[in-house]
């Protein structure tokens, strides 16, 4: 595990590598899946949808307008 984050950080760069941590609950949900015969709840796929849009966002350096009154 400690090998392959460094290898990461030494070939993405910190904040590359930082931002994928959050992948760590996918695989958790599809290894529960395959291994276990767990069913996926809704709840799951919305989490699942919020942390790729977000990995999506910080990845591309999209920017999210604020309307500031």
């Amino acid at each position: 595990m400690f090998f392959t984050w460094n290898m990461s950080i030494k070939k993405l760069g910190i904040i590359r590598t930082t931002n994928y941590i959050y992948v760590v609950p996918l695989v958790t949900i599809l290894t529960s899946l395959i291994i276990l015969k767990e069913n996926i709840t809704i709840i799951s796929i919305i989490g699942a949808i919020f942390i790729l849009f977000g990995v999506y966002v910080s990845e591309n350096d999209i920017k999210i307008k604020r309307n500031r009154n």
